[in-house]
C-alpha cells in the first residue's frame, strides 16, 4: 500500500481483509489511512463471512467497505427429478453434447458409511459406490465446490447436485465444474432429500439452459456477504454499500482448478470491491478535485434499495435485507456521478473521532502518522463523524442530537428540503428543514434530533429508515441510511 501511494495511484482496491482488529492494529486500515492522507480512494472486500451478524472487517470509516449483491444473469443447470419436479440451479460448466438421461442419485451421507461425506471432500466417498450415479453434496465443510465435483469424479460418479444449507438460502453459484453439476438452494435441496426417500430407486437428470438475464428478484444480498454492525465501530454503518460479487465473470492466473483458461465465473466480495472500485475511478475521472470522503458520500446516497421486480432488496433468505446487509444499499453508478450534495472529510476531522473511541496517543498516532494528544482535543462520539449515514443507540427516554454538513456539488441557486421519514420508536426532528445553496462548493450544516419514546421495542431490537435531502427543482434525492439500536 506504502508502495501504491508512492507511485500516485487514484483508487486502491483490496480484496483482502487482515481480520478484526482495532485499527490502530491492522495493517490495512493503517494503509488506507496513509492512503486517503494521500487523497487516495479505498475500496475493500467486507468479508465474506456472512451471513453472521457483527461479521464485516474492513470496517474503519476511511474505507468504502463493500458487501456482495446477486445479479440479474443465471447459467442454468435443470435438475429434473423421477418424479418430474424440475428444480432449476446453476453451473458455468455447460456441456453442449449431454445426454441429459435419467441416472440412479445417491446421498452419500444416508448411507451411513462415513458421516463426513455429506460434504464430498477429499477421501470422504471411499467405500461408497458412486459409480455412474449422481451424487448430493452439501456446500460448506471447508470444502470448495470444485473440490467436492473432484472427488466425485474420481470415484466414478457421473454428476453432482449441489445442495444449499440453510445459511446459505437462496443463493446458488456457477462454477467452473470439472464434471455435469447443479447447484441449488436450500429449498430444493429439501425437496431432492425428500424424494429420496419416498422411492427405492430415486433417479434424476441434468440438463443445461445456458445463460439466462433478467432474473427479477436481483439484487439480492449473498448468503456469504459480510453482516453489521461494525464490531470496531457501531457507530458507524458498515458495510456501506453492497455490489455484484456472484457468478462474476473474471480474468484469472495459472490455477490447480482450471489452468487453461484465462477467465473463470467467481463469487466473492472479492468480485463486488473491485466493482466498486472502478465506481470510483469513474467519480474520480468526472471530478479530479474531489477527495476520497466525498466520492464514498456520492456512491453511498444515490443507492437504491428495490429490486428488479419493485420489492425491497432481499437476503438470501428471501426476506427484507437490513441496513446491516446492504449498507445505504445497491451501488448506483450513473446516479453517483452527479449526487448533489456530498458529504466530506478532512483526514484531520477523524483524530476527535479516534480519540472519542478510547483509543490512547500512541495509538492514534499509529493511524494518523503525527503527534496527538487525545486530553486536548474535544473528542465526538462516532455518530458525530460526518458521515453520510447514521448508526446510533438509544436506551428509553434518550435524547440525542448530531450534526452533518453538506456541501453542494449540483447546481447553483438551489434548495433542498427535508422529507420527513417515520423510525418505529423515534421521534426524528431535522434543523432546519430547508437549506438553500447560492454556489457550487458552498457548505451548509443541519442537525439531527433522535428521542427514544414508548417502549413497545425490546433491548436489541433495531429501529431503521432514511434522511432524504430532496432538491426543489426535483433533481436530487440526498438519502442517508439510519439504524437506531435499542438498547
Amino acid at each position: 500500500m506504502d508502495a501504491a501511494i508512492e507511485d500516485g495511484v487514484d483508487v486502491l482496491s483490496l480484496s483482502i481483509t487482515d481480520g478484526s482488529s482495532p485499527f490502530y492494529d491492522n495493517t490495512i486500515s493503517l494503509g488506507a489511512f496513509r492512503a486517503i492522507q494521500s487523497g487516495i480512494f479505498v475500496s475493500c472486500s467486507a468479508g465474506n463471512e456472512g451471513p453472521s451478524k457483527s461479521s464485516v472487517v474492513n470496517d474503519a470509516p476511511w474505507i468504502l467497505t463493500v458487501g456482495a449483491s446477486t445479479i440479474d444473469r443465471e447459467i442454468r443447470a435443470t435438475v429434473l427429478l423421477g418424479n418430474n419436479v424440475e428444480l432449476h440451479g446453476q453451473s458455468a460448466y455447460q456441456p453442449k453434447d449431454l445426454n441429459s438421461r435419467q441416472l440412479p442419485i445417491i446421498d452419500p451421507a444416508a448411507t451411513g458409511i462415513n458421516a463426513s461425506a455429506t460434504f464430498c471432500g477429499a477421501g470422504s466417498l471411499n467405500n461408497i459406490d458412486v459409480k455412474g450415479k449422481i451424487v448430493l453434496c452439501q456446500i460448506g465443510g471447508e470444502v470448495r465446490t470444485i473440490e467436492k465435483g473432484q472427488e466425485v469424479k474420481d470415484h466414478g460418479g457421473a454428476a453432482m447436485i449441489l445442495i444449499n444449507d440453510l445459511a446459505g438460502g437462496y443463493t446458488t453459484l456457477a462454477s467452473a465444474h470439472v464434471l455435469p453439476a447443479s447447484h441449488i438452494n436450500y429449498q430444493h435441496g429439501l425437496a431432492v432429500k425428500g424424494y429420496l426417500t419416498s422411492t427405492q430407486l430415486p433417479t434424476a437428470s441434468i440438463s443445461f439452459g445456458g445463460t439466462l438475464i433478467g432474473k427479477s428478484n436481483a439484487p439480492q444480498v449473498a448468503f456469504f456477504s459480510s453482516r453489521g454492525p461494525s464490531p470496531q465501530s457501531p457507530g458507524i454503518l458498515k458495510p456501506d454499500i453492497i455490489g455484484p460479487g456472484v457468478n462474476i465473470l473474471a480474468a484469472w492466473g495459472a490455477s490447480v482448478d482450471n489452468a487453461t483458461n484465462s477467465f473463470n465465473v467467481v463469487s466473492g466480495t472479492s468480485m463486488s470491491c473491485p466493482h466498486l472500485s472502478g465506481v470510483a475511478a469513474l467519480i474520480k475521472s468526472a471530478h479530479p478535485d474531489w477527495s476520497p470522503a466525498a466520492i464514498k458520500s456520492a456512491i453511498l446516497t444515490t443507492a437504491y434499495t428495490i429490486n428488479r421486480d419493485g420489492s425491497s432488496i432481499s437476503t438470501e433468505q428471501n426476506v427484507s435485507a437490513t441496513v446491516f446487509d446492504l449498507g445505504s444499499g445497491h451501488v448506483n453508478p450513473p446516479t453517483a456521478m452527479n449526487p448533489g450534495l456530498v458529504y466530506d472529510l478532512h483526514p484531520d476531522d477523524f483524530v476527535p473521532y479516534l480519540c472519542g473511541l478510547g483509543y490512547d496517543d500512541k495509538a492514534v498516532r499509529l493511524i494518523v502518522q503525527r503527534k496527538v494528544n487525545c486530553s486536548m482535543v474535544p473528542s465526538i462520539p462516532e455518530a458525530q463523524l460526518n458521515y453520510p449515514t447514521f448508526s446510533i443507540s438509544l436506551h428509553f427516554g434518550d435524547q440525542k442530537t448530531y450534526t452533518r454538513t453538506v456541501t453542494n456539488v449540483g447546481l447553483p441557486n438551489s434548495t433542498y428540503t427535508y422529507k420527513a421519514l417515520s423510525l418505529e420508536g423515534v421521534d426524528v426532528k431535522v434543523m432546519p428543514k430547508e437549506i438553500k445553496f447560492r454556489e457550487l462548493k458552498e457548505k451548509a450544516s443541519f442537525s439531527v434530533k433522535f428521542t427514544r419514546f414508548g417502549n413497545a421495542m425490546g433491548s436489541s431490537s433495531v429501529s431503521e429508515g432514511h434522511l432524504v435531502w430532496s432538491s426543489n427543482e426535483g433533481e436530487y434525492n440526498v438519502v442517508s441510511a439510519i439504524v437506531v439500536v435499542f438498547v
